[in-house]
C-alpha cells in the first residue's frame, strides 16, 4: 500500500514551484515555472501579480511534479501553499480577483511618504501590533488603489495574501494565516487576528478582511475545476499554509525563542 504524499505549492518572487514530499518529510520531486511581474505604465516601481497566467504556471508545475514522481493524484494526502510575503490580492463580492501585486511592488512609495507625514504616529503603532512598517505593507497600497483605481477599490470585498490566493484557487475558500497576514501591517500578532481599525483610521474599508486560520488547519477540499486544471484529485484536503520565511524556519526546526536561521 502506498505511503501517500504531501504537496506544497510555493508562489515565490521569481517563480512558482510544486514540491512533493513523502510522509517522512523527504522531498520526492520538484517542478518550477518562472514568472515575471508586469510593470504598470506611469507607475514606477509597480510589479503586478498576474493571477490568471501565474495560476496556469502553478497548475503546470503541479501536473509536472506528479508526472515526474510517477505519483497518482489519489496518493496525494493533502496540499498546502506558501508564498512571498507582503504580496496581496483583492477580490470582488463573487471571490473573483480584481487586482494583485507582488511583494516587491513599490508603486505606493508616494503614499508611504504621505502617510508618514500626515499620520506620524500611525506607522509605529502599526509596527508594534503587526511587525510591519508602511514600506511594502498593505495600508499604502490600498490607499494607492483607492486613489488611482477607484473602480477596483469600490468593488473590493476581500483582501488576502498570495499563498491564500493559491489555496482559494484550489478550494474556493478565502482565509489568511498570521504569519502572512502580519505582513499587511493591518494585523495584531498578539491576538493573531486582523486589526481593521488601522485601515479605518485612514478612511479605508474595515470589512474586507477574511477569517484567520492557523497553519495546518483544514481550509477546504480541492474542487472539480481546480482538479481539472492541476491534475490533483477532487476532494483532496487543502491545508492552510503560511509565509515562506516562517514555513522555512519550521522546516529547519527553528521554532523556539533565541534560535535563528539564514534563509
Amino acid at each position: 500500500m502506498s505511503q501517500g504524499y504531501l504537496l506544497a505549492v510555493d508562489a515565490g518572487t521569481g517563480s512558482g514551484r510544486a514540491v512533493l514530499f513523502n510522509t517522512r518529510g523527504e522531498q520526492v520531486a520538484v517542478a518550477q515555472e518562472e514568472w515575471q511581474h508586469r510593470s504598470e505604465a506611469g507607475f514606477p516601481g509597480s510589479m503586478t501579480f498576474e493571477t490568471e497566467s501565474n495560476w496556469q504556471l502553478l497548475s503546470n508545475a503541479i501536473r509536472q511534479v506528479l508526472h515526474d514522481a510517477n505519483v497518482n493524484a489519489s496518493e496525494v494526502l493533502a496540499v498546502s501553499a506558501t508564498s512571498m510575503r507582503e504580496g496581496i490580492v483583492l477580490y470582488d463580492a463573487d471571490g473573483k480577483e480584481l487586482w494583485a501585486c507582488a511583494n516587491v511592488d513599490a508603486r505606493a512609495s508616494h503614499e508611504v511618504r504621505e502617510l508618514s507625514q500626515q499620520h506620524p504616529d500611525l506607522e509605529q503603532h502599526a509596527y508594534k501590533l503587526s511587525g510591519q512598517t508602511f514600506a511594502l505593507g498593505a495600508l499604502p497600497r490600498l490607499w494607492w488603489v483607492k486613489r488611482n483605481r477607484p473602480e477596483i477599490y469600490e468593488k473590493t470585498r476581500a483582501v488576502t495574501m498570495i499563498s491564500d490566493w493559491v489555496l482559494m484557487r484550489l478550494c474556493g475558500e478565502l482565509a489568511t494565516d498570521p504569519s502572512n497576514g502580519g505582513t499587511t501591517g493591518i494585523f495584531n500578532n498578539a491576538k493573531r487576528t486582523w486589526e481593521p481599525t488601522l485601515a479605518g483610521d485612514l478612511g479605508l474599508k474595515e470589512d474586507i478582511f477574511p477569517k484567520v486560520l492557523e497553519p495546518g488547519s483544514v481550509l477546504g477540499k480541492v474542487h472539480r475545476k481546480a482538479a481539472s486544471e492541476t491534475g490533483l484529485a477532487e476532494n483532496t484536503p487543502v491545508i492552510m499554509g503560511g509565509g515562506d520565511a516562517q514555513m522555512g524556519c519550521v522546516g529547519l526546526g527553528v521554532v523556539k525563542s533565541g534560535q535563528a536561521a539564514i534563509l
